[in-house]
């Protein structure tokens, strides 16, 4: 006698199977797609954090570090020695911290007598993220006397 057994559990089977690695790999792809976006979120603002910081250093530079021509050149406030600057979410330079995403500071650092020097430092505007940083040197007007 013949036993003709069906072989539907075992197509079953292997369905279940294949329907299980599909879920598994399309949460791993997920998964992927949201880290490469918080990625690029996160380059795109190191970005703009770099392009305003290298216009801010140059303009130290330009203005031999001193605060009141920088801020008359770009705008920002002043406390002291520091230099501050704020921008909304499109990078778009603000007047106050209120309506602000980003910050960007500039303060003065201890001089050699040759060369002045600072540091800049963009940061989210609560300040408990730092974006960039960067040091800016440049020759103090004593330099030339």
């Amino acid at each position: 006698m013949e036993r003709n057994e069906s072989k539907a559990p075992l197509v079953l089977m292997e369905q279940v199977i294949m329907v299980l690695v599909f879920a598994l790999v399309s949460a791993v792809c997920i998964q992927a797609f949201a880290l490469a976006r918080t990625t690029s979120l996160r380059m795109t603002e190191r970005d703009h954090a770099m392009n305003v910081s290298q216009t801010l250093a140059e303009t130290v530079k330009a203005c031999g570090g001193d605060p009141e021509a920088v801020c008359e050149k770009l705008g920002g406030g002043i406390d002291g020695e520091q230099l501050f600057f704020y921008y909304d979410s499109d990078w778009k330079e603000v007047p106050t911290s209120a309506d602000a995403s980003f910050r960007m500071v500039f303060e003065k650092e201890a001089s050699d007598g040759f060369c002045k020097y600072g540091r800049i430092t963009v940061s989210d505007n609560a300040g408990e993220r730092e974006i960039f940083s960067m040091r800016v040197a440049w020759q103090g007007a004593e330099a030339y006397e």
